[in-house]
């Protein structure tokens, strides 16, 4: 490993947390239009990629110098060139937070296939958190090839688990949130789950193995009730009621397992895998 491909990796990341935060928010946007207009025949592509960058407040068309990675951002102080509009800060922090993942992925697999994989599950992982932060959106778009490359990492042995392990992984965590939810709604008349949580599940249990399941469920839903809790607490409009996003709570959940299993093992993980 050497300090040149740092350097490749980092800019690498750079570019890609920028193109990111397009998708994070265009995404959104472009499936409410279809929502309202589904005889909308423009493909879903075109509609994420036009018009190029702007500011969403005056208009005004970027240029290449204003969308320079982090250093725009600093340089132009978070706001817009022309209206002086704040710029919000998650633009900054989802292009770091993907130079750092492909900084980790680099020095924890090297030149590798491996890191090829871990790379795109980092940012796929990335994207469908802010996307279901923002918005309570988990596009299929970014769920299925969760699915998909995690069944084939593992096909490949280059997740560090075996096919069955994913292919159980996958299934039972899409009918675990199945069953929960449908029984919730038997019983309450609603929902428990969005329809995609259990994707985005069946995803991180093709990528992490069935045994995983458990502390993931386990430890997102203490996140939430956390989260709750403390919104309720320092006088935030919540409710016990209030709809949440759950896949974010998911995602952290998945994070912790991936460090027990692949980077530190974590003291009271271990129950979880003697079970």
């Amino acid at each position: 490993m050497t300090p040149n491909f740092y350097i490749f990796f980092g800019i690498l990341g750079l570019i890609f947390g920028s193109f990111f935060n397009v998708l994070i928010y265009r995404v959104p946007i472009t499936l409410e239009a279809n929502l309202k207009n589904p005889s909308d025949k423009q493909s879903f592509l075109k509609k994420i990629s036009y018009p190029s960058s702007h500011c969403p407040v005056c208009k005004n068309t970027l240029r290449w110098f204003d969308n320079i990675p982090l250093v725009s951002w600093i340089i132009l102080g978070g706001k817009c060139r022309y209206c002086k509009t704040g710029i919000s800060f998650l633009y900054f922090f989802v292009e770091s937070l993907t130079m750092l993942s492909f900084l980790f992925v680099y020095w924890q697999y090297g030149l590798t296939l491996n890191a090829l994989g871990w790379a795109v599950f980092f940012s796929l992982l990335i994207l469908l958190f802010f996307i279901d932060l923002k918005s309570f959106y988990l596009p299929n778009i970014f769920t299925y090839p969760l699915i998909g490359l995690g069944l084939l990492m593992s096909l490949l042995e280059l997740s560090g688990i075996n096919m069955i392990t994913s292919l159980l992984g996958c299934l039972l965590g899409f009918f675990i949130f199945f069953f929960i939810n449908y029984f919730y709604k038997a019983w309450r008349g609603m929902d428990g789950f969005g329809a995609s949580d259990k994707i985005l599940l069946a995803g991180l249990g093709s990528w992490l193995g069935f045994k995983s399941l458990y502390p993931i469920i386990m430890f997102s839903s203490l996140f939430g009730l956390g989260f709750m809790l403390v919104m309720i607490t320092f006088g935030r409009k919540y409710k016990m009621e209030t709809m949440l996003p759950f896949g974010p709570f998911l995602i952290l959940s998945s994070l912790l397992v991936y460090i027990h299993l692949y980077v530190y093992p974590i003291t009271f993980m271990r129950f979880f895998y003697e079970l």
